[in-house]
């Protein structure tokens, strides 16, 4: 039987074994700038004024690894990691972990059966961000996911701009698996970041020819439980990522991943909410040109 393009079309874009489908709708948020100053200190760290103007100090004919060989050093580098973790644990996993308690991914018949025990939710996230630096004139890359290139399927990706992204200096998108309807993430400055389905939406650069530089950092967030709660027989309704699903290319890089652990039914404290900790530390670091 030969597939047409609508059939094709419908398995790209099924959500059929795909964990917490509800939470990769494309979204964005705001953060504070000034809890947050990412975008200050990483020029920082890379000893720029205006991270838009890294091409007046680095230009084309010059080697981006010269001027990102700063963060090969982990003294030198540890403000902005620092900022970054603290972006990351404080600001990005509460946002995402409010939304799956609206939509109800942590249920499961399962777990209705753990009485008395609460839920160990793990949170795994890349330990450093991917930082792209696009310069004008700097070259395209072609429509990728990031399941194709390693990443598991559970990922749900961020893209945090820098500086102000328009125009062809954008990351382009499409909004939904196999739709093809790109779109560029704007932003006119820093304090705006993107949550979409990285893994399975194909997003590209284009040749910039813009008169800025682009900078943004992008990392991955998977949810899943923590390991006491497999000892029960596998539940078709579990929407978190299963371990099979969580192991990928780059869980076999040592630090590449570091993990929160947020628990959801612990003991009545003297404050609202869930306890989350951070049980390992991790120093990987990922720099992309």
């Amino acid at each position: 039987m030969v597939s047409t393009s609508s059939d094709i079309g419908f398995h790209i874009g099924s959500s059929y074994g795909v964990p917490y489908p509800t939470l990769r709708h494309e979204s964005s948020f705001l953060y504070d700038t000034e809890s947050y100053p990412l975008a200050k200190v990483l020029a920082d760290t890379l000893g720029v004024e205006d991270l838009s103007q890294i091409h007046k100090e680095c230009p084309l004919k010059k080697d981006k690894s010269r001027l990102l060989k700063t963060l090969q050093n982990r003294g030198k580098r540890r403000n902005f990691h620092h900022c970054f973790d603290s972006f990351v644990i404080s600001q990005v996993i509460p946002l995402l972990h409010s939304q799956g308690l609206a939509k109800g991914i942590f249920h499961t018949n399962r777990h209705q059966l753990r009485k008395g025990k609460p839920q160990s939710i793990i949170y795994r996230y890349q330990a450093f961000p991917s930082i792209n630096i696009v310069r004008p004139g700097e070259s395209s890359t072609d429509p990728h996911c990031d399941l194709a290139q390693g990443h598991s399927m559970g990922s749900i990706s961020y893209h945090i701009p820098l500086t102000a992204t328009y125009g062809t200096n954008a990351i382009y998108t499409e909004g939904r698996p196999g739709r093809e309807d790109w779109h560029p993430l704007v932003t006119k400055s820093p304090g705006l970041g993107f949550q979409f389905d990285g893994a399975r939406c194909l997003h590209f650069n284009l040749k910039n020819e813009t008169d800025i530089t682009r900078v943004s950092l992008n990392f991955r967030i998977v949810i899943t439980r923590a390991q006491d709660c497999h000892d029960i027989d596998f539940d078709p309704d579990d929407q978190l990522c299963c371990p099979e699903l969580l192991e990928d290319k780059f869980s076999q890089i040592p630090n590449f991943y570091d993990e929160v652990e947020v628990k959801i039914g612990d003991t009545q404290r003297s404050f609202p909410g869930p306890v989350a900790t951070k049980y390992r530390s991790k120093n990987s670091i990922s720099v992309v040109g």
